[in-house]
């Protein structure tokens, strides 16, 4: 599979967390392209530390317009045009913690679906409109 990423990170310190180095060098493999866009100042020292991970596109920009407008950015900077020759486009950003497991299955089982052309993750706790659900998983399907 030809996999792109776009990975959004922010840190209000400018720093670049343990968990967002982790993250990305559990999921590199998954990935053909990995876009790191930045809405905060990291410095050589971290952009180094990206780059021994295989991380080599790193965008800075302004922490304008939060997480969408860097996906955007970022899509922009594939161009646009471009975004058709992969045949999956994954949107993240740093705010989980994990994988705990390998993710490869997930990806797998929905990009073999033939009636899914969108699908997500988000995980969320119990609520009140929720009762019989306790810590959980969602997947979100577009069918054709």
């Amino acid at each position: 599979m030809n996999r792109i990423l776009l990975y959004i990170h922010y840190n209000k310190s400018d720093e670049l967390s343990g968990h967002v180095l982790y993250q990305l060098e559990q999921i590199r493999p998954l990935f053909s392209r990995v876009i790191f866009i930045s809405n905060s100042h990291l410095d050589q020292n971290h952009i180094e530390k990206l780059k021994m991970i295989g991380i080599f596109e790193i965008i800075q920009r302004e922490n304008i317009g939060f997480d969408f407008a860097a996906w955007r950015d970022g899509m922009k900077y594939v161009g646009f045009d471009h975004l058709e020759k992969y045949d999956s486009v994954t949107l993240m950003n740093d705010t989980c913690i994990g994988p705990l497991w390998s993710l490869e299955p997930y990806f797998s089982s929905f990009e073999s679906a033939i009636d899914c052309d969108f699908w997500g993750m988000t995980n969320f706790k119990k609520r009140s409109i929720f009762k019989n659900m306790s810590k959980v998983t969602l997947y979100l399907i577009l069918k054709r």
